[in-house]
């Protein structure tokens, strides 16, 4: 009998054979030893009826298979994951930017590039639909896409009301993802680490209607980048120190967060915050 999870039900820790397993609905993805593989496949079939891939660096095994659609793949150097392609791939599509050029970032890089907002008539029938459909795409593909993270939080803001200049920046989004359809996670072989970081930073009254900041950060371990969020704050901050306080507290939720999971498939880490802002420090 397995011990009971403390913050995720859905995952599980052997610690005598050292194989960790997340369960997504009737989807489950195990990693451990080929032995304790073999044993878990042997244990499964017992009770269920199932599809097995292998993916592992031993000479002869199979070095590419999908996770969820995700593209995982293996080498002698360390582990890559990819989003589904076929995601960016739709949102081109939907929004009709085949023969469209490229562009090099998600979103606006100056107050002077965005939209007017007086100009903004709000959206209706069949084009409310559409938008709600592609950003909530994209909203999905977020969490594979930190360099789109930014922009896609902006436009799941708009969700419930858009306008002609939330398609834009959505359009924006797509001629972005045309231009750069893929992005591959890059975990190179590295010494056990003890230590998750958390690096948080604020864009203070970033937002020009509302002026509230957001919240972003990243979790490493070691060298490898695990998780990316971008949050719009609940309360409007009077001060950069107060955003950059908002930020952090959120950095340091998220690093509870992870070091529970870390916890629940065998792993005790310690945490480590980082922020360039000497206020909020203080």
């Amino acid at each position: 009998r397995l011990p009971k999870s403390v913050g995720h039900p859905c995952v599980f820790w052997h610690p005598a054979r050292k194989v960790k397993t997340l369960v997504h609905g009737d989807d489950y993805v195990s990693a451990g030893s080929r032995e304790s593989m073999e044993w878990l496949e042997t244990e499964l079939e017992k009770a269920y009826e199932i599809k097995t891939q292998k993916i592992s660096m031993d000479k002869g095994g199979k070095r590419e298979g999908k996770v969820l659609n995700r593209i995982l793949r293996c080498d002698s150097v360390g582990w890559q994951i990819e989003a589904d392609p076929r995601h960016a791939e739709l949102i081109v599509e939907q929004l009709g930017l085949k023969d469209d050029k490229g562009i090099g970032t998600p979103g606006p890089t100056t107050s002077a590039e965005e939209d007017d907002l007086e100009d903004d008539v709000p959206l209706v029938g069949a084009d409310i639909t559409s938008y709600r459909a592609v950003i909530a795409r994209c909203n999905y593909m977020g969490s594979d896409r930190p360099d789109c993270l930014f922009a896609i939080k902006e436009g799941c803001r708009e969700m419930s009301a858009p306008t002609t200049g939330s398609l834009r920046r959505l359009r924006r989004i797509g001629r972005y993802l045309k231009s750069h359809p893929r992005l591959v996670w890059m975990y190179d072989m590295q010494p056990e680490q003890s230590t998750i970081t958390v690096r948080t930073d604020a864009d203070w009254a970033g937002c020009r209607r509302t002026r509230k900041s957001t919240s972003g950060g990243t979790i490493s371990i070691g060298s490898h980048c695990i998780k990316a969020w971008s949050k719009t704050q609940a309360v409007i901050a009077k001060s950069s120190a107060e955003s950059e306080l908002y930020g952090v507290v959120r950095g340091a939720c998220e690093a509870l967060g992870m070091k529970t999971l870390c916890k629940d498939l065998g792993k005790d880490v310690d945490i480590s915050l980082e922020l360039d802002a000497t206020a909020a420090k203080g």
